[in-house]
């Protein structure tokens, strides 16, 4: 499911209409709504914090859906995978050190067979 998909699940759980929501973000017309939704555009980051705001969601829960989107797009569906992307920023130099450590052994070993 896209990250537009995701949006209007929301909207339509908070019961706000896509003219609602665009009024709310600043536009005249539902037309950027509805293009985000059909996963035409990608909410710019100020328009992502509008949208955390109307929607009283944590931004984070937003950059979440999106980023789980752009991994389902290059077939990443590993949970234990989107959890480490979404982890990423908050891990220490080392800890991403150790990760990339262990991905560049396995790939060595893959590329020797």
């Amino acid at each position: 499911m896209n990250f537009g998909q995701k949006l209007r699940n929301l909207r339509e759980e908070k019961h706000i209409t896509q003219q609602e929501l665009a009024e709310k973000l600043g536009y005249v017309t539902n037309s950027y709504v509805s293009d985000v939704e059909k996963g035409q555009f990608i909410p710019s980051e100020a328009n992502l914090k509008k949208i955390a705001k109307v929607f009283n969601s944590p931004l984070a829960r937003l950059k979440d859906l999106l980023l789980e989107s752009k991994l389902e797009d290059m077939g990443i569906k590993e949970p234990a995978f989107v959890s480490m992307f979404k982890d990423y920023p908050r891990l220490t130099k080392r800890e991403k050190k150790e990760i990339i450590k262990t991905y560049l052994k396995i790939k060595e070993k893959k590329n020797k067979r």
